[in-house]
């Protein structure tokens, strides 16, 4: 027996030394075990049936899992990259729902009268819906959750006025319906969402710390500590102007309304100290059952409520905007920790790039290995066989004797230094050097040479041996690169302080007819992409942005249309870049079509009261949140149209149109656009909008909403809504419209901006069909921009199209992100075959410098414009273990040759 038992524990120690070496190695087993391996095995251990026994330390991961937040005090000063967008927009949604519900709060909180205009129930459901049904990719769920006993509920007829729910939480999550009863075709359609009341049934205390997942809870509540009021609790000023009335304001100036809102952070302030915060990744067990992350803002509220001693009453956390984003669908940075990928990264130094080569992060990966390029350091080029940089996808599925062998970069032997220009009258001299040195240990020509062809240039060695110390064939190469003969060699001495004459040349080179680009970069379409320099777009662009330069606020009254208008291919990219603005338009829209199409206001459920209709105050509170929760967004609101807008007491307005915009300073404005005598419904992006959907509203997504409402006031357990499932019709993002750019005139913003404009819908007056209710619009500055000058294909409408001055026979040009409405936005690559000749810390030409040089050139000042290309590369060394081989395989065929 005692044998059998020791064969039994021999096998076990083998299966389990098994189970470790496997555990031990990635994909192929000369992959190591990473941090990256380490989360996916603890993502893999927690699943839908053993999560709800799992401790909530095992239910995270580590804080470091996502790196590069974004940060409310580091907005304005850092570029924020394509591969955080998602999460930037996560961050403003958050404090966009913590501005308008602080606002709300505290506006309508003086009377019983204002109780009745607080938002309903199903205010409160369609918001956090139209949160996630407008970001299909980036939001997948949406909440606002309150603390204990902080929400006076309008909607319950059996709750007595000023009293309050033990605890409410509403939030919504998209479902996946594959396997719906009404999803015939058994694919998910993304366009189902549920929403519960978290604050009901058997789990429905998020406020203990047994709920494992509640970070976004204990961030902000239970606040009972007024030590820190001053410092995360800041006051806002918004100044509105109401109209009652076509043509005509309340009042000619504006009414200041302030409010206590989340903390407005400075340059310095702790992390602690944000208005935003980012959980840990967590699992959402018994929910959506997915790794998600979140991003939650406070609300703020003056409590007790309408109390007349006001001097008893102090502004609290109340609440907690909540919103999700799937983990699987963030990208994550495998480089090493560098300027560009600050520590911390708990995935840094997981890419697998040759120590020749540099780690460069893609996008649109998402948690996956392989979102990365290897390209090649300062001193080296890629093999003649390799287009462009090595992919970390082919990096990951490489076997062991590929990686071994692949994958690298070759040296650079012969580099130029970098002239420098010191005022004299002639050009400086380009010099070649065998190693890469430190300038001032580089000594320079005073002949030969050519400033075009650097390659051609002498070659010095680290000692600055001079040229009459070189022997035999390499002499008489040097010799002849130079074009000197030996009797001259003494008239070629070193001499750092002497230049050659200045060569200037306006003639615009023609680049060949076809050039490939690396894959990552390649256009599956590119045989049909001109890829050359166009002076006449060049010449355009210019007289466009001088004329721009000429129209200010105070002279723009006297310009006529025309001048306040410009080309629409001057806003070229921005349906992709300014994509999250669109999407505040766009879940407004969706907020408005909802709310009209469902909610009946005269119906009541039992003790559920129906909503009652959308109020000013409501929509001045949304239009204001938009503008504060995004500082893209300089300007937002809601015009309704003819007749549309119907008030509280029944009545119908005939316009309705409430508008913020960003005013001086951090203050934000707001007005009613139906004062001003003119009316909005003869604006461009008024009628273009209406025009199309005022008759036909074919082509609306068709959304599903399957509510839960608590059973009573206590929350004991949830059950259906009455109306389940509910159905909404509402715009996708393709249609709505972004203007061509436009001067604002109308003394609110007073600059170059763009509109995005969307529309809404809702029930006609007779209930049995969907109308055109009116338009959603943003503006955003014309300068937030950034502007490709890179080659596309002919048909597509950008004016800054061709204007990059990269040199095609030998370079690629690649757009910059972050460089904004400026020209210079982009880096010239080298071409496969060719190589980057200079001495210094990069491997490409930088935009700037290539519009910069070509602009002295232009003017006829001293330049080095010719020399910012590349070269041919190098054929590569033989070794003399190959020349060995060689030589014996010609001895060889030599003997058998006789």
């Amino acid at each position: 027996m005692r044998s059998v038992a020791a064969v039994v524990f021999a096998v076990a120690l083998v299966a389990l030394a098994g189970l470790e070496a496997q555990r031990s190695n990635g994909k192929f087993d000369w992959m190591s075990y990473d941090n990256f391996d380490q989360i996916i095995d603890r993502m893999d251990s927690v699943t839908p049936e053993n999560c709800n026994s799992k401790p909530s330390a095992e239910l995270r991961l580590h804080p470091d899992t996502v790196s590069q937040l974004p940060l409310t005090n580091r907005l304005l000063s850092t570029i924020i990259y394509p591969n955080r967008t998602s999460l930037l927009h996560l961050h403003n949604m958050a404090l966009n729902r913590a501005f308008f519900h602080s606002y709300v709060n505290q506006i309508l909180n003086n009377s019983q009268v204002d109780h009745k205009m607080q938002p309903g129930l199903m205010y409160f459901y369609f918001s956090t819906e139209a949160d996630i049904a407008a970001n299909p990719w980036g939001i997948n769920g949406s909440a606002v959750m309150f603390d204990n006993n902080c929400s006076y509920a309008n909607w319950y007829t059996n709750l007595e006025f000023n009293n309050t729910l033990p605890l409410f939480g509403p939030r919504a999550w998209r479902f996946d319906d594959y396997n719906d009863p009404t999803n015939w075709l058994r694919e998910p359609t993304n366009e189902t969402l549920n929403i519960d009341d978290y604050g009901a049934g058997p789990e429905h205390n998020y406020s203990n710390p047994s709920y494992k997942i509640n970070q976004w809870y204990d961030y902000w509540m239970p606040d009972y500590d007024p030590s820190r009021d001053s410092v995360m609790k800041h006051t806002y000023t918004v100044g509105i102007k109401f109209s009652n009335e076509t043509g005509r304001f309340v009042n000619d100036e504006f009414e200041g309304r302030s409010f206590f809102g989340p903390p407005q952070p400075s340059q310095n302030s702790p992390e602690e100290d944000l208005p935003v915060r980012f959980t840990a990744p967590y699992y959402d067990c018994g929910r959506s059952n997915k790794w998600i992350m979140s991003a939650t803002a406070p609300v703020l509220d003056y409590l007790p409520r309408y109390l007349e001693w006001m001097h008893l009453r102090r502004q609290r956390f109340v609440a907690a905007t909540v919103l999700d984003i799937d983990f699987l669908t963030l990208d994550f940075n495998p480089c090493p920790t560098a300027q560009g990928n600050p520590a911390p990264n708990y995935f840094a130094n997981t890419a697998r790039c040759k120590p020749s080569t540099i780690c460069e992060p893609l996008m649109g990966y998402g948690f996956q290995r392989g979102g990365y390029i290897c390209m090649c350091r300062p001193g080296y080029r890629y093999p003649r066989w390799q287009n462009g940089p090595y992919l970390g996808v082919d990096i990951e599925r490489a076997t062991e004797e590929e990686y071994q062998y692949g994958f690298e970069c070759e040296k650079v032997d012969w580099r130029v230094v970098i002239p420098i220009i010191d005022g004299s009258d002639n050009m400086p001299t380009t010099v070649a050097t065998k190693y890469a040195v430190n300038k001032r240990d580089i000594s320079q020509l005073s002949a030969g040479g050519s400033v075009d062809e650097p390659h051609n240039a002498p070659v010095v060695s680290r000692r600055k041996r001079s040229v009459s110390r070189w022997h035999g064939s390499d002499k008489a190469a040097l010799l002849s690169a130079l074009g000197l003969k030996e009797s001259n060699l003494k008239k070629a001495k070193l001499s750092p302080r002497k230049r050659m004459a200045p060569k200037v040349s306006t003639k615009v080179e023609e680049p060949p007819k076809r050039v490939w680009a690396p894959r990552h970069q390649r256009d599956t379409s590119s045989f049909r992409v001109k890829r050359s320099f166009d002076q006449e777009a060049r010449s355009r662009i210019e007289r466009i942005i001088d004329h721009m330069n000429t129209i200010n606020k105070d002279n723009c009254k006297i310009k006529t249309n025309t001048e306040l208008n410009l080309p629409g291919d001057l806003a070229f990219g921005a349906k992709e870049q300014l994509q999250n603005q669109a999407r505040t338009a766009l879940r407004m829209a969706h907020f408005l079509s909802n709310f009209l199409e469902n909610v009946d206001f005269y119906e009541e459920y039992g003790n559920l009261r129906g909503d009652r209709p959308l109020n000013f105050e409501l929509l001045f509170g949304e239009a204001i949140a938009n503008v504060m929760g995004d500082y893209k967004i300089f300007g937002s609101g809601v015009f309704f149209d003819t007749d549309k807008f119907k008030n509280m007491d029944g009545t119908t307005r005939q316009y309705f149109g409430p508008y913020s915009w960003r005013g001086s300073g951090t203050r934000t404005m707001a007005i009613d656009y139906a004062g001003h005598d003119e009316t909005y419904i003869e604006d461009a992006w008024f009628v273009d909008v209406k025009e199309r959907w005022q008759s036909n509203v074919y082509g609306l997504k068709k959304w599903t909403t399957k509510a839960m409402l608590r059973s009573n006031l206590f929350g004991t357990s949830l059950r259906r809504f009455e109306h389940y499932p509910m159905y909404y019709r509402a715009p996708s993002m393709e249609d709505g419209l972004w203007s061509a750019p436009y001067f604002d005139c109308d003394g609110y913003i007073d600059d170059w901006v763009i509109t995005y404009s969307v529309p809404f819908f809702g029930m006609n007056t007779l209930g049995t069909n969907i109308e055109f209710k009116g338009v959603v619009i943003v503006d955003v500055k014309l300068e937030e921009l950034d502007v490709n000058q890179c080659p596309g294909e002919f048909h597509v409408p950008n004016a800054f199209k061709s204007t990059a001055r990269c040199d095609y026979e030998s370079t690629y040009c690649v757009p910059l992100p972050g460089k904004r409405f400026t020209r210079g936005g982009y880096k010239c690559e080298c071409l496969q075959g060719f190589e980057y000749p200079f001495n210094d810390r990069a491997w490409y030409y930088d935009g700037q410098t290539m519009e910069e040089e070509y602009d002295k050139m232009m003017r006829g000042e001293r330049h080095r414009f010719n020399t910012l290309k590349c070269r041919e590369a190098g054929a590569p060394r033989v070794s003399s273990g190959s020349v060995l081989l060689i030589s014996v395989i010609a001895s060889i065929m030599a003997f058998f040759g006789r």
